[in-house]
């Protein structure tokens, strides 16, 4: 991960801890009589006294714990939904990205997503594999050709709403495509992902993974 893609999540998560503030009072804040650029270093250099000189919201608000869950963040020890674990002994059996705004819910239409989650699993449970975004710079590719590149390794996508378009270009990359009603958690799907391979597999799902495919085992 690139320092600018450690910068975004840490910034993220302090977005998160702070919603009473909007993102462009946080980075006033933060480069108040700041000479140079915000980067991982800096933000975790911030002691304290710094961070409550010129803080833009109201003190009374904020309690030792929330000050301390801030400076975590800045020191890149993110909050769970957005802490990748690294489990070299572990590897995912499937890949699962899910299109969020914030880490939590699947509140993403793919077409217009930035955000991708992207989820390990296998017979222990899950774990969060990765985060990746959408790059920034100018792209020679269409728009979701570099959203279908960036997740090539995974097999199966959770996004609020996808075009049939954009659907059958993620099939060609052997992504599955699934939408989900909103207001669905992330953590709740994976629940229902951890069930559904305990049991039988469906057979797309099963050729997906190259398992043994259920319907064979049936007597017609």
């Amino acid at each position: 991960m690139s320092d600018n893609d450690v910068l975004f999540w840490r910034m993220l998560a302090l977005f998160q801890c702070l919603p009473e503030l909007q993102p462009a009072q946080i980075m006033a804040w933060l480069t108040h009589d700041l000479d140079e650029a915000l980067t991982p270093a800096r933000l975790a250099a911030f002691t304290q006294r710094q961070l409550e000189a010129n803080f833009p919201g109201q003190e009374v608000m904020m309690s030792p714990g929330r000050w301390s869950r801030i400076r975590s963040c800045l020191r890149g020890e993110l909050p769970w939904h957005l802490h990748i674990e690294t489990l070299p002994q572990r590897k995912p059996q499937l890949r699962v990205a899910f299109c969020s705004q914030d880490g939590l819910m699947i509140n993403g239409h793919f077409g217009q997503g930035r955000l991708f989650f992207i989820y390990g699993f296998d017979d222990e449970g899950c774990w969060l594999h990765s985060l990746r975004r959408y790059p920034s710079a100018p792209q020679e590719d269409e728009p979701n050709e570099v959203r279908a590149k960036l997740l090539d390794d995974c097999q199966l996508l959770f996004c609020e709403a996808i075009g049939g378009p954009a659907a059958a270009r993620l099939i060609r990359h052997n992504i599955h495509p699934m939408k989900v009603a909103p207001g669905l958690a992330i953590s709740s799907q994976c629940d229902n992902i951890k069930t559904l391979l305990a049991g039988r597999l469906p057979p797309w799902l099963a050729k997906r993974l190259d398992r043994a495919n259920p319907l064979e085992s049936r007597v017609f």
